[in-house]
């Protein structure tokens, strides 16, 4: 399903041929600036993406597409197009980060204990620690409380959560929780000759984003 040319190729030179398209730098490069036209013209206004067309922005999904937007750029530099979705794109984001911070504050001063940021604030703080962009002073200091209650986090994480909050704590100079974390992450893995190393682990959640391949990766 993945890799649709070697389905539809009938004969071995047709596989090939595709697979030949499949790497023509000028089709990639084409493919590449047609599906960021796509993205932007999806964008709302706002700075926000939304669940479809024509309904209201939403902090979930504007933060999956940031951070595959950041994975790009680091990939193959940062585009212009790119840079300017991301530009708008944090103004948004960071209004619902400090949403949740002020939450998350309200539930401390009544003395809730054991508070962790959301799985969508882990990913957020996780695209910024790759993106490395400067934050205003506001949304700053919610990135540093998030970091602080993240440090403290004690329940159960995933192993995509583990290796994501280890990023997080390699780039905001926490280095020695950020090797507690890469530590317990190697002891999750199983080995077998046939197999090599992998994840093969309930805490390697079933998911469209973190179960065993994506998880490895």
């Amino acid at each position: 399903d993945e890799t649709p040319w070697v389905n539809d190729a009938e004969h071995e030179a047709d596989q090939k041929s595709k697979l030949i398209n499949f790497f023509d730098k000028n089709l990639v490069d084409y493919r590449l600036s047609d599906n960021i036209r796509k993205i932007n013209q999806l964008q709302n206004a706002d700075g926000s993406w939304s669940w479809w067309p024509g309904m209201r922005g939403n902090l979930y999904v504007t933060v999956e597409v940031a951070e595959m937007l950041v994975r790009l750029n680091h990939m193959i530099g940062t585009q212009d197009a790119t840079s300017s979705m991301l530009t708008k794109a944090y103004k948004f984001m960071g209004k619902g980060i400090l949403e949740e911070v002020e939450e998350l504050k309200k539930q401390e001063k009544k003395g809730v204990k054991n508070l962790r940021p959301s799985e969508t604030a882990v990913q957020w703080l996780y695209l910024c620690a790759l993106d490395g962009r400067s934050l205003s002073s506001d949304v700053k200091r919610g990135h540093d409380y998030l970091i602080d209650l993240l440090v403290k986090q004690t329940s159960a994480f995933s192993i995509y959560g583990k290796a994501v909050s280890a990023i997080i704590f390699a780039k905001n100079n926490r280095m020695q929780k950020a090797k507690e974390y890469l530590k317990s992450i190697s002891e999750y893995t199983v080995y077998k000759e046939e197999m090599g190393r992998y994840f093969d682990t309930p805490k390697a959640l079933y998911s469209w984003f973190d179960y065993r391949i994506p998880s490895q990766v």
